[in-house]
């Protein structure tokens, strides 16, 4: 591999074709931190910030009920394909915690508090200033130490709000949790419970220093993959505690967001052909950066069928970015949730090994196809850590716009937590381990040098390009093992609790319809108020209904 060293043309000539699929909420030590803990260790000559060979101690605070027997908790394998269950905190409030092993306190808390409880036990969305941030910042080892300290927040805050409802002998409380349910932040999967990824981490090239972009959610973290920039918001655009009707956030959101340039719009300057594929009925990418009018939307499914109809019929766009499933069976690999009103339960098959199939899959179509495989690069990524547990502390970085002040008073001068990248090529060596900085918009930089194209903010123009990492030598894409996965009917998800992600899609999607001058009052009169569905299923069915309400669905 060589030194970066500005705008390496020959390696980013090595391709034609770029692939990105980008699942969700997922540390690097959550999925990587494990990769090279074995007899073999780290591949000679080189360097990897990886768990092994650490002792990582996080400490538990001392309001968790068992704090006189539990002073820590250690990283360690998990249990299963859902963990952590259930979801972890990943808004700007809970990432804060995470960071800085800080959770206000009454005294803290800008306002009022009537309840005198500050941010401690409290639903993020009810989470007053300054957000969890100390004054003074702790700095060095005391970083990245309150992730046992969040969880415990997380799942207290759940608890309250299901206090005093039973449904089944599976109800959980989770008010004021002990040991059996904090720790589970803490697990990280070993490389044989999830061989595809780890496996094409080391046949390829892996970064231990990708971060994503935000230090919060989903939305955010996808506008900066595309447009190097979420416009100042740093939350998903559902309405304050829940779903509301009117829809603020996400006018706010299109406000704010659709009208930054973005890589589509680059390309479509350039002729730099592109679509995204697909396996819900609306694309996440298009709420996002409002792509409707570019109609380069493809449908795929859940088994892929025209993402491989157009490898087979060399059809492939130039840039193509797969969206994973994000409703009903998602194989997204975002952590399944618990909700007020439903019964406790994860997904019936985790969605870290339904995750491990899309790659293996995606991989797969690519490696077969003669007429792509070596001209193509592929990249599996994921848009935020999701509130995994991670040890990395994130660095400083520059904002988008001068003098920049979003949301919540955020700046825009710090990254997010790290999130797993690796990269397959041809022209990419075995135990390639990039110890660079990167984060999100490193892949706008990457791109606009590829095709010549202008960067877009301040952010992307002045982040690190990947370009230097291919070689001459060309080498074979190794056949994998594909993984196992039970057989589970479709509906057996329709009375999951939707996670926060799924809110934000429902949520965008039924304010696009509800704005569109061809729905009738009389339709949506009749359809469901958006904060009275509570499922999966429930959402997908209203979601079916207003599709073609949908501009460029």
């Amino acid at each position: 591999m060589k030194e970066q060293n500005g705008t390496n043309q020959s390696g980013l000539d090595t391709f034609e074709h770029v692939v990105v699929l980008m699942l969700e909420n997922r540390s690097f030590d959550n999925l990587l931190g494990y990769l090279y803990d074995d007899k073999k260790g780290v591949p000679k000559g080189c360097k990897f910030e990886g768990l092994q060979g650490k002792t990582i101690k996080m400490p538990v605070p001392k309001r968790a009920k068992d704090f006189d027997k539990h002073k820590f908790v250690e990283p360690r394998e998990a249990q299963d394909y859902h963990q952590p269950y259930p979801d972890p905190g990943e808004v700007y409030q809970h990432v804060n915690t995470q960071i800085y092993n800080h959770v206000d306190n009454h005294e803290e808390v800008q306002g009022d508090d009537p309840e005198g409880n500050g941010n401690i036990g409290v639903e993020a969305c009810k989470m007053k200033p300054p957000y969890n941030i100390p004054n003074p910042k702790p700095t060095g080892d005391k970083l990245m130490k309150g992730f046992v300290n969040d969880y415990i927040n997380t799942l207290d805050a759940l608890g309250k709000v299901k206090e005093g409802k039973i449904f089944n002998k599976h109800t959980v409380d989770y008010t004021n949790p002990g040991y059996d349910l904090y720790n589970v932040i803490m697990q990280c999967f070993r490389p044989e419970q999830i061989p595809v990824l780890t496996t094409l981490a080391k046949d390829f090239a892996v970064f231990d220093h990708w971060f994503c972009s935000v230090p919060s959610q989903t939305w955010c973290n996808r506008a900066f993959w595309h447009a190097g920039t979420s416009g100042g918001e740093v939350v998903n655009p559902t309405d304050e505690c829940g779903l509301k009707e009117k829809g603020e956030a996400m006018k706010n959101w299109i406000d704010k967001v659709w009208s930054q340039p973005n890589l589509f719009q680059r390309m479509k300057g350039k002729n730099v052909t592109h679509a995204v594929y697909i396996q819900d009925i609306f694309s996440l990418t298009s709420l996002v950066t409002g792509l409707f009018k570019d109609e380069n939307v493809r449908y795929t499914g859940k088994r892929l069928c025209r993402f491989k109809r157009d490898l087979r019929r060399g059809r492939l766009p130039q840039y193509s970015f797969l969206e994973p499933k994000f409703l009903g069976q998602h194989n997204d690999q975002h952590p399944s949730s618990a909700a007020p009103s439903i019964d406790d339960g994860p997904t019936r098959v985790g969605t870290v090994l339904l995750g491990e199939r899309l790659i293996y899959d995606v991989y797969n179509s690519i490696r077969k196809s003669r007429k792509y495989r070596d001209k193509t690069l592929f990249i599996i990524t994921y848009d935020e850590h999701g509130g995994c547990f991670d040890h990395v502390t994130p660095p400083s970085a520059v904002p988008p716009h001068p003098d920049m002040v979003g949301d919540k008073g955020f700046k825009f001068d710090r990254l997010g937590v790290r999130v797993p990248m690796v990269m397959i090529s041809s022209f990419i060596e075995k135990n390639t381990i990039v110890n660079d900085q990167f984060d999100h918009s490193s892949f706008i930089k990457t791109m606009c040098e590829k095709w010549r194209m202008k960067g877009l903010t301040d952010r992307d123009k002045k982040s690190n390009s990947f370009g230097h990492i291919f070689s001459k030598k060309k080498r074979k894409w190794p056949k994998i093992p594909k993984p196992r996965v039970p057989r589970v009917k479709e509906s057996t998800y329709l009375n999951d609790p939707l996670n926060d992600l799924q809110k934000s899609i429902l949520v965008a999607a039924d304010h696009l319809a509800r704005e569109n001058q061809k729905t009738t009052a009389l339709f949506m009169a009749e359809a469901p108020a958006v904060e009275n569905i509570q499922t999966v299923g429930d959402a997908m069915k209203h979601l079916k209904k207003i599709k073609d309400l949908i501009p460029g669905s």
